[in-house]
């Protein structure tokens, strides 16, 4: 599990809220916590440690095992991944938006740098109502290296939280197809019912691969078809119908890319949980980290 976290903070109210849940969940784990500001050129050294004194006096009002450590970058998601690396940190918390204040997760911003360098899970949470520790958590899985080491951290954490499990598989959508694939004399090559039919078969294996691994005791498996829609959008809509309280997943899945894919599952995710959003992501060699 999780033993140390890097919790960057700046200001805002995204920010605030992510730290409280951070906090909370440091708390629960028993993890040492680590409150980071990175600070630019024109934002002074007294300033940064102002930000961060709220957060130890909350840290030592809870008993919590904690330090603080304002660092000076121009790149401000270089400087929170160094810092974690640097710290021994094995897990990154912040919100997804900060002083810009716009109402997403802002592409090429701080947020999804992080996501992109980090060798450790991110915890994105979002602005929003405040939220406490999940009572249920959603693990998507695909099959993939990366949903399988994200599933082993929401098991793990489930186990600890005390929360239920829900193991979700999302049938893929297919393409539309022009017309049946037909061979030489009239015998059909492939028909797209059966493909179907066979992914939904894939997708309750995996399923029931992975009830079998986990040693929690309340697991719920769902299966959903995607239906033409994007299997982010299906992600977010199960979390808000199931009241999930946190979200764990892999940042990349059948594509294999090194890396948080824009445009993909996870970065559609991100962009509308309406829970805190746990990123695991593999490390070189497919193995994974955090």
């Amino acid at each position: 599990m999780f033993s140390k976290v890097l919790v960057a903070v700046d200001g805002s109210s995204c920010s605030e809220r992510a730290g409280r849940f951070a906090l909370a969940l440091a708390q629960a784990l028993g993890a040492e916590v680590l409150f980071t500001h990175v600070y630019r050129a024109e934002e002074s050294l007294a300033a940064a440690r102002g930000l961060l004194a709220p957060w130890a006096d909350l840290g030592q009002r809870v008993g919590l095992r904690y330090s603080t450590e304002p660092v000076r970058a121009e790149d401000v998601a270089e400087g929170i991944v160094h810092t974690a690396q640097s710290k021994g940190c094995d897990l990154i918390a912040m919100g997804t938006h900060g002083r810009e204040g716009l109402q997403r997760l802002l592409l090429g911003s701080v947020a999804e740098r992080v996501s992109r360098l980090a060798q450790v899970p991110v915890l994105l949470v979002r602005n929003g109502e405040e939220v406490g520790l999940p009572q249920r958590i959603l693990a998507p899985v695909d099959g993939s290296q990366a949903g399988r080491r994200a599933f082993e951290l929401a098991d793990g954490l489930a186990r600890v939280l005390g929360a239920e499990l829900l193991v979700l598989h999302v049938v893929p959508p297919l393409p539309t197809p022009v017309g049946e694939a037909w061979a030489t004399g009239g015998i059909p090559v492939f028909s797209w019912e059966e493909v179907r039919k066979a992914l939904e078969v894939e997708g309750q294996a995996i399923l029931e691969a992975a009830k079998g691994q986990t040693q929690v005791p309340q697991v719920q498996t769902l299966l959903r078809k995607a239906r033409g829609r994007r299997e982010a959008e299906v992600i977010v809509e199960v979390a808000r119908e199931e009241r999930a309280g946190l979200i764990v997943m892999g940042t990349h899945g059948r594509s294999g890319l090194e890396r948080l894919l824009l445009g993909s599952v996870a970065e559609g995710v991100a962009h509308h949980a309406p829970v805190p959003l746990l990123l695991v992501r593999l490390g070189p060699g497919g193995q994974g980290v955090g």
